[in-house]
């Protein structure tokens, strides 16, 4: 599979669709008898008003009994105000646009009804979409900010996904909209500052939903869509006026109700390390370097070089991820193309270390690379190898990396290349 051709192929199909209205849908092997579709599509907070007002934008796929598609609209606001359809039994999915992803900087609505077509009927489908991805918030108060002059907090929910907040974030970081794609009952917390005097203040705490059941029906103790997370921290004096550590406290609120609850929160004991290290700042000698180009603005013709990142590991690497995130729904779709030809996921992180796939893939688009092992100390990744292919392909990239050594120590960044 070239992905040239992919990429290609997407756009000619998603250009195809648009143009396209089923007014007559005709299951296989279905009874020529018909009915009527009358089709609405909401959210289940209508007070979200941007979600809400997004809505029409939502693709519409309709399905057979036997799983089988049998309309495609790209949008709501494509789908005719009556569909006349085969007598029989349909599924009706309605979703945000686009494939969702592990970290997105926005919600994920997804929604599907079962309906039922009879002869000579008007039958009403309501699909209500709920949120699939879960809002994660830290917060600082006046006291933090005013302690700390350097942080770095990571959240692990147990997969290979980190998500992490750092003073380069800002004071006020946007929320991380993370989709819980495994049983999670816990969340582990990491948190390690310098003072401004110098000192390092760490804290490890795990986050769990036991207090919050009674506001789920279905007393579901598992971290899921349409949580919204907020994390607060404020740092803990002593009565002379020394920072002795963190406090950390966190809330839920439900998508489907209005209250908040709190979270529990275990506080697995800490104190201010007189001799340990303050936390690295840039240009500072660390057991891991990861040096990614800053964002930047690229076209099909960008000099390539841009973006070599570089790593090196004193004691050696033992994992390089990349995950990309788009806002472009063709580069999503050819992801998944490559996904599927070349078993190289770069949606939910690809493995660089050792994975001759990814060998394959940029040899067959004419832009060879090698792949470090383990225990190498340095490598280069060369992200403007994408260059060329998303010349096209307006929309923000981002290129999140997570580098292991073999001692287990990491360290991550991002890159996000813009097309305009």
């Amino acid at each position: 599979m070239k992905l040239k051709n992919t990429f290609l192929i997407g756009i000619a199909a998603i250009a195809g669709l648009s143009s396209c209205v089923n007014e007559n849908i005709e299951a296989e092997g279905a009874s020529s008898d018909k009915g009527i579709m009358m089709l609405d599509v909401s959210l289940l907070k209508p007070e979200a008003t941007r979600a809400q007002s997004e809505v029409t934008t939502y693709p519409v796929i309709v399905k057979d009994a036997n799983g089988n598609t049998v309309a495609n609209y790209t949008s709501v606001s494509e789908v005719p105000s009556q569909v006349s359809m085969s007598v029989g039994n349909y599924t009706v999915i309605s979703h945000t646009p686009g494939v969702i992803q592990k970290m997105m900087s926005y919600p994920y609505y997804q929604g599907e009804k079962d309906m039922e077509i009879m002869k000579n009927l008007v039958s009403e489908v309501k699909v209500v979409c709920t949120m699939q991805n879960s809002s994660i918030k830290v917060n600082y108060d006046s006291d933090f900010l005013n302690t700390f002059s350097s942080w770095a907090i990571t959240i692990d929910d147990g997969s290979d996904a980190v998500i992490s907040f750092t003073n380069e974030d800002g004071e006020t970081p946007d929320a991380i909209y993370y989709y819980f794609t495994n049983n999670v009952e816990e969340l582990v917390v990491n948190f390690r500052a310098t003072t401004n005097e110098g000192a390092t203040v760490s804290a490890r705490n795990t986050i769990t939903k036991s207090q919050a059941t009674e506001s789920y029906d279905n007393d579901n103790t598992n971290f899921s869509g349409g949580d919204a997370i907020v994390i607060d921290f404020t740092p803990v004096e002593s009565t002379e006026g020394k920072v002795t550590g963190i406090s950390i406290s966190a809330t839920v609120t439900f998508e489907e109700s209005e209250g908040t609850a709190s979270l529990d929160v275990t506080d697995a004991g800490f104190q201010e390390e007189e001799n340990q290290e303050p936390i690295p700042g840039p240009g500072s000698d660390v057991p891991i370097t990861l040096n990614l180009p800053s964002n930047m603005t690229v076209s099909a013709a960008t000099d390539k070089s841009l973006g070599d990142t570089y790593i090196a590991c004193e004691k050696g690497i033992k994992s390089i991820k990349v995950n990309i995130v788009s806002t472009s729904d063709e580069m999503v779709s050819s992801l998944q193309d490559l996904s599927a030809g070349y078993s190289v996921d770069f949606l939910s992180g690809a493995e660089i270390v050792g994975n001759q796939n990814v060998v394959q893939l940029f040899n067959d688009l004419n832009q060879p690379l090698s792949v470090p092992a383990q225990g190498d100390t340095e490598y280069t990744f060369p992200i403007g190898n994408f260059f060329g292919l998303l010349g096209f392909l307006s929309g923000d990239h981002t290129f999140n990396m997570v580098v292991e050594d073999m001692e287990g120590n990491k360290k991550n960044g991002s890159l996000t290349l813009t097309v305009e």
